[in-house]
């Protein structure tokens, strides 16, 4: 019995391996997300890759982005200034994600933001304003995700267009413009966004694990426990 346990727990480390190989990304980042109840509601919790535009990220962490003025705001009424977008990102990393945040990068603010997001490798005592892209614990309250090009899912597939709002997003110095997401491993830090390439926000987000590893790590762990029944 207790050879039996100590197998399947080495099959399912050595799958935990695998998948993270299959999800491996070039520059490893800590974000701790901590709600405060201003929009939505969002679980405390820790991310660890960091997306950006494909010409300064890995392939493994790329979109494409388009960025237009926006007439609407999320959450909060607008501030009067001409500074609410509709950002679209197109997913080229060949990697299905989730869980996606918004960060502004250091010395700006957004109205529609859920709390607060640090980076503690790349920026420690940054604290930046942050929010979820995909969804909200209380449907059809503040949604930030205006559309998915796939499926209605809420996950960012390879080649899927996602298109959200950022509302009063405001630098008191008046020289950053727009969401723009081009130094990989700075995170929410990467300043000074005056020397290109510059950056003004960052997208964090989990990787969703592929069929064909699940399935890959599955099976042993699954033979292991019919054989367990047969001997019974």
């Amino acid at each position: 019995m207790k050879r039996e346990t100590k197998n399947l727990l080495t099959m399912a480390a050595a799958g935990a391996l695998l998948l993270a190989a299959k999800v491996s990304h070039a520059v490893p980042i800590t974000g701790v997300y901590a709600e405060d109840q201003r929009c939505d509601i969002v679980p405390n919790q820790t991310l660890t890759h960091e997306l950006g535009e494909q010409q300064f990220f890995p392939i493994n962490e790329s979109f494409s982005t388009f960025v237009s003025p926006a007439t609407f705001t999320v959450c909060v009424p607008d501030d009067g200034i001409a500074n609410d977008w509709i950002v679209s990102i197109t997913n080229t990393s060949g990697i299905a994600w989730n869980n996606l945040f918004f960060v502004a990068d250091l010395g700006l603010t957004i109205g529609n933001a859920d709390g607060n997001m640090i980076d503690v490798v790349n920026a420690p005592g940054v604290i930046a304003d942050a929010f979820r892209i995909d969804g909200t614990v209380t449907a059809g309250v503040n949604n930030n995700l205006l559309g998915e090009s796939g499926p209605i899912d809420e996950i960012f597939q390879p080649g899927e267009t996602w298109r959200f709002n950022v509302s009063n997003y405001f630098d008191p110095a008046g020289t950053a413009p727009q969401p723009i997401f081009r130094i990989p491993g700075k995170f929410a830090g990467s300043e000074p966004y005056v020397v290109p390439p510059f950056s003004t926000a960052s997208i964090v987000a989990t990787p969703v694990p592929e069929p064909s590893t699940l399935i890959g790590f599955a099976l042993p762990v699954a033979a292991l426990l019919m054989r367990r029944g047969r001997r019974k």
